[in-house]
């Protein structure tokens, strides 16, 4: 029986798909890459949003009508939808074959196996599982990064967020296993391991014996990988000893961290357990640290309670502190979240106008900081041919990360893709940039 698998959503469940087409590639099952060529199509789905699970739900419907146009007997879902409302997916989407929450991953085998009769594999219950370096992982992209997922679940409580009800408290993976997984990717040609997780720098604690991220980064600074990238850092856990063992790690000079908002009032209400003005300090830091540091973040408006004066302490927040990339997302009400309940609704309408304001503001501020970088000269890690028919080639610097921040195009043929190229910056287009070899 072939498989096809299709993702939806973040890093993390990129990571969880490959795991899956890993085992199912090991148990003897051929993978096709068009699901129009499967019997059998098992969609990871996303959560997060209304608009995550959206979409979700408009790629099962999809993927169902293949039962009556291709070669699809059995339509198996797994991931976040199913976790959380794995029930109503039964009940509800009669095309659905078989479903597989978080907290089963292990079990994809068992289930494209028996897919011929529908089966409730979805668990309330927090997940458990988390995958070794010993489990078979089948790299889906033809790119020379990976993503490691070094813990999962989380224990912050932020009153928007859904995902500890999906994935669980904080588990860390032990921190050898993580440096075997990124030793074992760079044995393989991936050239940049990023490591995520939902809360990057709660790594460790719950270890035997303790630690941090930081020593785990120390680790990892001892393997053949050329470039290290962390992401998803709550800034609540940054203090000024993190930030000199950070500066001494063999990782990229880049830091993303989510900072939600720049107003305190709306900070307590989302249960951040940071201030604006302890944010504020913590990039000047990093920055004064790191030199040539890329700073990512990302903002949340519209959420209940955030009032026009608020909104213009975000900006103003914003426009002190400078990032270099932001993505901006609008509140929606996550079921069993507190937030949900909370007073002072922001319309709709005025979140989305306050969102594009945040953009048009960002875009400005990250557009100047993109011009001084032409006629620079950087190491740019080619990932593979490029989308624009106008290059041959396209890459990142060690300030891009993939899929989210843009990239370099490259003029000239003379490049190989998984490897560095010495690059000079020649235009910059918005957040994408042009170069040549140096």
């Amino acid at each position: 029986m072939k498989v096809h698998l299709t993702t939806l959503g973040c890093p993390k469940n990129q990571v969880d798909s490959e795991l899956m087409l890993g085992m199912l590639a090991r148990a003897g099952f051929p993978l096709a890459e068009r699901p129009e060529d499967a019997e059998c199509l098992v969609v990871n789905t996303c959560a997060f949003i209304d608009r995550a699970r959206e979409e979700s739900v408009a790629t099962i419907l999809e993927l169902a009508r293949l039962k009556e146009t291709g070669a699809c007997r059995t339509l198996i879902v797994t991931g976040c939808l199913t976790q959380r409302y794995g029930g109503e997916i039964l009940r509800e989407l009669p095309e659905v074959d078989g479903i597989l929450g978080t907290s089963g991953l292990e079990r994809i085998v068992d289930l494209v196996r028996q897919a011929a009769g529908r089966h409730d594999w979805a668990s309330a219950a927090p997940p458990g599982y988390l995958y070794d370096a010993t489990t078979p992982r089948l790299l889906t992209q033809r790119v020379p990064y990976a993503y490691v997922k070094i813990a999962e679940g989380c224990d912050m409580g932020c009153t928007f967020c859904a995902i500890p009800q999906f994935r669980g408290r904080h588990r860390s993976r032990p921190r050898a296993d993580v440096v075997r997984e990124v030793e074992a990717l760079a044995g393989r040609g991936i050239q940049e391991a990023i490591l995520v997780s939902q809360d990057t720098l709660a790594y460790g604690r719950d270890l035997p014996g303790g630690g941090d991220v930081t020593d785990l980064l120390a680790a990892l600074g001892e393997t053949r990988m050329p470039w290290i990238r962390p992401m998803y850092l709550h800034p609540a856990h940054v203090t000024d000893r993190l930030i000199a063992r950070w500066a001494r790690a063999r990782v990229v000079p880049y830091l993303d961290l989510p900072v939600q908002h720049g107003d305190d009032a709306v900070l307590r209400a989302m249960r951040r357990a940071v201030s604006a003005r302890r944010m504020r300090e913590i990039v000047a830091a990093f920055r004064e640290a790191i030199p040539g540091l890329s700073v990512r973040t990302t903002v949340l408006v519209g959420f209940p309670g955030e009032s026009a004066a608020a909104f213009e302490r975000l900006l103003e927040f914003l426009d002190e502190v400078r990032f270099d990339r932001l993505g901006v997302f609008t509140w929606s009400p996550e079921a069993g979240t507190p937030a949900t309940g909370f007073a002072d609704p922001v319309p709709a309408e005025v979140a989305a106008e306050r969102a594009q304001l945040v953009q048009n503001l960002q875009d400005g501020l990250a557009w100047d900081r993109q011009a001084k970088l032409v006629g620079s000269v950087q190491d740019v890690l080619v990932d593979g041919p490029s989308e624009d028919p106008a290059f041959a080639w396209e890459g990142r610097t060690a300030g891009q990360a993939p899929e989210i921040d843009g990239v370099v195009y490259l003029r000239g043929r003379d490049l190989t893709p998984g490897r560095f190229a010495r690059v000079r910056i020649t235009e910059v287009e918005g957040y994408e940039l042009v170069g040549e070899r140096a």
